[in-house]
């Protein structure tokens, strides 16, 4: 099984096209708190972009499609085998590395696609980290854990993404970029040049987060149902 896929997505063929990068990114069922632990608090499972793209296609009568069903298969290998997924997933990044190495451009991987696992609090059969395992990878992910502590993860870049559904949780925004962290905002339409009196650059434009500006918003418009959440 494979479970990274690389250079098929629409926004990660955007940052590719540059000719600087190709990634690897991973897609899991968002189905429940162990999968993403602040949904609930958040308030973000309706509106996941697991529903956006070609994942949303589904056909008349049917409750899911064949993308939805690999996500699915692949995240229940994670919680029934989590050691076999950890040695399949490392087997997939030395295949992006390889691939990367014959396009001579630099391999990034991102993990959580629509998840929020931590995986700096994972550990190989080794007992590295899948970061200490390719230091020459750099890894980005969104998350809506504001307490997750991987500022000395020197290739792990996170951006933490904001929500205005649960008032506590939105408060966390300003300690995301106290800790280094910048803020990604979906927005119905356009995009502000700036929010909150913070900056606002366009996180649409490619999804190289770990090359942006720090201290700023990182602007998203809003995809699949996301657009009808209020």
């Amino acid at each position: 099984m494979e479970l990274l896929g690389i250079g098929n997505n629409s926004k990660t063929i955007k940052s590719d096209k540059g000719g600087e990068y190709l990634t690897g990114i991973l897609y899991l069922d968002p189905r429940n708190t162990k999968v993403c632990p602040y949904q609930d608090i958040a308030r973000c499972k309706v509106a996941c972009l697991n529903t956006a793209g070609r994942a949303g296609i589904i056909k008349k009568g049917e409750i899911t499609n064949n993308i939805l069903r690999a996500r699915a298969r692949k995240t229940d290998l994670f919680f029934e085998d989590q050691a076999e997924f950890m040695r399949l997933i490392v087997k997939d990044i030395h295949a992006l590395i390889r691939k990367a190495e014959r396009l001579s451009v630099k391999p990034c991987v991102r993990l959580n696609g629509t998840s929020d696992i931590q995986w700096e609090k994972i550990k190989l059969d080794n007992e590295n980290t899948i970061f200490e395992e390719f230091p020459e990878v750099q890894f980005y992910d969104y998350t809506k854990i504001p307490t997750r502590k991987v500022e000395h993860i020197k290739n792990y870049h996170l951006t933490w993404s904001y929500s205005e559904a649960n008032e506590k949780y939105a408060e966390y925004w300003q300690e995301a970029l106290n800790r280094g962290m910048n803020v990604a905002t979906v927005f119905r339409k356009e995009l502000p040049k700036s929010f909150k009196n913070v900056k606002v650059v366009n996180g649409d434009k490619d999804d190289l987060r770990f090359l942006d500006e720090r201290g700023v918003i990182v602007g998203l418009k809003a995809k699949g149902k996301a657009r009808q959440d209020d």
